[in-house]
């Protein structure tokens, strides 16, 4: 299964970069922001627990159409997380694609792991359809007497700004966001049989713009059939040449971005005690 994966990986990242439509190609921008936010968590077989997230994310373009995107995190809550992911990016007049490397350190177990994550985005008048899938290419973590396991994940999404004048000054078309996809994770990768099963569940998403350069994320959620889930709240500070509005800044950049802290889970084991897991 895990030779099947990598395949498939390589696959996207040779469609991703080698069959871009070269008529309509468009240079990438500098770019960068900061994104903090606040809310609850639950991973496979770990109880539920608050968290807050950090994280700084830039775009350096290199030559023509072609670039790299970096972003680095910081998480608390049930120990602490910190990690990078940066890869390549490709961008055209109707979207753009990506290949990241994504490492994270635990610190309640003291674990490491790294994700392959390919990614691609397409973009329409009102919308902005993604698709990315992470892998995790390290095997079983041990740390205080438990053994954790990345977890992969395939997400659709979608966004939609409305086309429509507001009550607000900012509030306006393009400045509004309504988003809504799919997540299927827990289907393949090391210990994936050991952590709960498949989870199939939505993506849930409302920002919008009131300010230039600030976005409101009024909630961002994912939840899964295996009971898992993630729900924040937050804000976005973007850095960027002009008054560009939500939809736009969206696509100076590509997913994950506030998913970017990947999942994880430990093994559930045969006998439970009173002691924190």
């Amino acid at each position: 299964m895990k030779k099947t994966v990598l395949s498939l990986l390589v696959v996207v990242a040779v469609l991703g970069f080698g069959f871009v439509p070269k008529a309509n190609v468009a240079p990438l921008e500098p770019f960068g922001k900061i994104e903090l936010s606040g809310g609850g968590e639950k991973e496979a077989h770990t109880p539920s627990g608050g968290r807050f997230i950090a994280e700084a994310l830039g775009v350096l373009p290199i030559f023509g159409n072609f670039g790299g995107q970096g972003a680095i995190h910081y998480e608390t809550g049930l120990g602490s997380r910190i990690g990078f992911n940066a890869g390549p990016v490709i961008g055209w007049d109707g979207g753009k694609a990506g290949f990241f490397f994504n490492y994270q350190h635990r610190g309640l177990r003291g674990t490491d792991f790294l994700w392959l994550i390919p990614s691609v985005a397409f973009y329409l008048p009102q919308w902005n359809l993604g698709m990315w899938y992470s892998q995790p290419v390290t095997g079983a973590q041990h740390g205080g007497h438990r053994t954790e396991y990345g977890v992969n994940r395939l997400q659709f999404n979608s966004s939609y700004f409305p086309a429509v004048d507001w009550w607000a000054p900012y509030l306006r078309r393009d400045n509004v966001e309504l988003q809504l996809g799919l997540q299927v994770n827990t289907f393949a990768g090391a210990g994936h049989s050991k952590l709960g099963g498949t989870g199939v569940g939505p993506v849930l998403g409302a920002s919008f713009l009131p300010m230039p350069g600030v976005a409101v994320n009024l909630v961002r959620a994912t939840f899964d059939s295996e009971g898992r889930y993630r729900v924040t709240t937050g804000l976005e500070f973007f850095f960027d040449r002009g008054g560009t509005s939500l939809k736009e800044m969206r696509r100076k950049y590509l997913e994950p971005n506030s998913e970017a802290p990947q999942g994880g889970g430990k093994k559930k084991h045969k006998h439970h005690d009173s002691v924190r897991s």
